[in-house]
C-alpha cells in the first residue's frame, strides 16, 4: 500500500490524540459525524489486515453510531414519542455515543500498529503471542476480560489467514465472531449507564418509544423487540455458511452467557433494550448473521463528511 490519507493503515484515527480531540469536540452532531467517520476508517485498517471475509467490530459500529445520529435530531424516534424524548434524551445518546468511540477506538489502534510493526506475528505463534501480552499489559485491556479475548481472538483470525489446511476459514470466521462478540460486550458495560439515561424514569412513552426504534444497515431498518431476521444477503438463510455450526468452545460459552440458541435466531429479540443482557444477546445474533455482508464495510450514505477539524 502506499502512505498517506488513502492508506487505511495511515488513518489519523490511529493515533489516540486524534481521537481524544474527537472526543472533546463541542458540536454534538459534528462530533457524531467524526465519530462515525473515525469507525470506518478504524474498519478499513483493520479490514487491510484481516481481510473482507469478514466484518470487524468496527465495521458495525459505524452503522451503529449513524443510527445514532438520527435519534440525536429526532428522525429514528415514533411520532408519537417526540414530546417526551427532549434534550437530556438526545445527550444521552450524544454522551454514550462519544463514550464508547473515546473507549474502544484507543485499543483497536494500538493493535493495528503492533500487528503492523511485526510483520511475522501473522505467521509465527511466539511472536502473535508476544503481540497479545504486549497488549494485555495496558490498563485498559488488563481490566477488560473481554478486550483481552477479543484482541486474543482477532490476533488468531490473523494467523489462520494463512493457514491452508482445510476448514481453516471457518475456524477464522468462528475467531472473529468471537472477537466481535467480546468487543461488543464490552463496549455495551460502557453504554449501560447512557442506554438507562435515555430511558428516563421507565416511562410508558419511553419505553414505547424503544420498543419501536431500530438499526438501519444497508437492507433496511432491523427492528429491536424483534428476532434477528435472516439477512437478505444469504438468500433465506440465518447464518453465514462458516458459522451455520460454532464448534469454538469459547464462542459457545459466548452463546450461553447471552443466552442465544446454537441452530436459530430464536430468542435473540430485545424488548427491553434497557437490560444488558437482552441488548447482548441481540448484537450476538445480530453480529453472527451479518458478519460476512460486504455491503457492511460501506460508509453509511447519510454522515456528513469529515469535519475539516480532524
Amino acid at each position: 500500500m502506499t502512505g498517506g490519507r488513502s492508506d487505511p493503515l495511515a488513518s489519523p484515527f490511529l493515533d489516540p490524540d486524534v481521537v481524544e480531540r474527537v472526543v472533546g469536540m463541542d458540536d454534538v452532531l459534528a462530533r457524531n459525524a467524526a465519530i462515525t467517520n473515525g469507525y470506518h476508517a478504524l474498519s478499513e485498517a483493520v479490514a487491510a489486515i484481516l481481510g473482507r471475509e469478514d466484518a470487524n467490530w468496527l465495521t458495525f459500529g459505524q452503522w451503529a453510531s449513524a443510527e445514532a445520529r438520527r435519534s440525536m435530531t429526532g428522525e429514528a424516534v415514533p411520532g408519537f414519542a417526540r414530546p417526551v424524548v427532549g434534550p437530556e434524551v438526545r445527550a444521552a445518546v450524544a454522551g454514550g455515543n462519544t463514550a464508547v468511540f473515546g473507549d474502544v477506538a484507543p485499543p483497536f489502534g494500538r493493535w493495528v500498529r503492533a500487528v503492523v510493526a511485526d510483520p511475522l506475528a501473522a505467521t509465527d505463534q511466539r511472536r502473535a503471542d508476544a503481540v497479545v501480552a504486549a497488549l494485555g499489559e495496558h490498563p485498559q485491556l488488563a481490566d477488560s476480560e473481554d478486550l483481552r479475548t477479543a484482541f486474543r481472538a482477532y490476533t488468531d483470525a490473523l494467523r489462520l489467514r494463512a493457514d491452508p489446511s482445510p476448514g481453516a476459514a471457518r475456524r477464522r470466521a468462528e475467531r472473529m465472531l468471537l472477537a466481535n462478540v467480546s468487543v461488543g460486550a464490552h463496549e455495551q458495560i460502557v453504554a449501560d449507564p447512557f442506554v438507562k439515561a435515555a430511558i428516563p424514569g421507565r416511562s410508558i412513552f419511553a419505553v414505547a418509544a424503544t420498543a419501536h426504534m431500530g438499526l438501519r444497515i444497508p437492507e433496511g431498518v432491523l427492528r429491536l423487540d424483534r428476532d434477528v431476521p435472516p439477512p437478505a444477503y444469504l438468500g433465506g438463510a440465518q447464518f453465514p455458511p462458516a458459522l451455520t455450526r460454532l464448534d469454538d468452545p469459547e464462542l459457545v460459552a459466548l452463546a450461553a452467557r447471552f443466552r442465544q440458541d446454537l441452530d436459530s435466531a430464536r430468542d435473540s429479540d430485545a424488548p427491553d433494550w434497557e437490560d444488558y443482557g437482552e441488548r447482548m444477546g441481540y448484537i450476538f445474533t445480530l453480529l453472527r448473521s451479518h458478519q460476512q455482508d460486504p455491503s457492511l464495510f460501506e460508509l453509511p450514505p447519510w454522515t456528513p463528511a469529515l469535519p475539516a477539524v480532524i
